[in-house]
């Protein structure tokens, strides 16, 4: 005699509401990096503060509404979210999502903005020489105090550069300034004020 099997009925997976919005902001972020990198730009120090505040709000807004989403449609979790990777994916999700607009608020959207209200502008500065072994990006560049939360925080510069004395150089930051931050254009090399800092060096270069 055949045994009664409980026949369990488990809920098919539905795609959770407003998916497609998520969806358009997390590509957005992701779009807003790209531009960050490609753009190295200077936060200010008040607009740095209240885009940290604004990150934490914001991860904090993603991370609720992306729990809701798996809350209110089980079946998620059970067909997408298998056994560890979805514990993985739920502690991670806040991590992610600071990230993302740690990077995209206060360097993309605050270089963005801040092109429409800009000045020409200069900075001088003392930087030093750094070589680093590097797959990703350059191995020889300029680091300094200037550079210090910029994205990156270094200056590439060529092989050839790096090779002449003295190690540090005083160097001019042209781009432009803003409420938001300095918006690096390209970087000038002060020799006057970098042969009164090391003299020898530079006549010795010379000779």
């Amino acid at each position: 005699m055949a045994r009664n099997r409980k026949i369990i009925n488990q809920p098919h997976f539905t795609p959770p509401a407003y998916r497609w919005l998520f969806i358009c902001i997390f590509v957005t972020l992701f779009v807003l990096i790209f531009y960050a990198m490609m753009h190295q730009f200077i936060p200010s120090p008040t607009w740095y503060a209240l885009g940290f505040k604004l990150n934490i709000g914001f991860t904090i807004i993603m991370a609720s509404w992306f729990y809701c989403m798996l809350r209110l449609n089980p079946a998620s979790l059970s067909e997408v979210y298998k056994r560890y990777y979805k514990w993985f994916v739920m502690l991670s999700a806040p991590a992610i999502f600071y990230f993302l607009g740690y990077v995209a608020i206060i360097y993309s959207i605050g270089n963005i903005v801040g092109n429409f209200s800009d000045t020409p502008h200069i900075i001088h500065d003392v930087m030093q020489k750094q070589s680093v072994e590097s797959r990703r990006g350059c191995k020889t560049r300029l680091v300094g105090k200037s550079l210090q939360h910029a994205l990156p925080p270094n200056f590439c510069i060529t092989q050839a550069s790096f090779n002449q004395p003295p190690q540090e150089i005083a160097v001019r930051l042209v781009g432009k300034q803003s409420y938001f931050g300095f918006s690096l254009d390209y970087i000038e090399y002060d020799w006057e004020k970098t042969l009164k800092l090391y003299p020898s060096s530079l006549l010795l270069t010379a000779i």
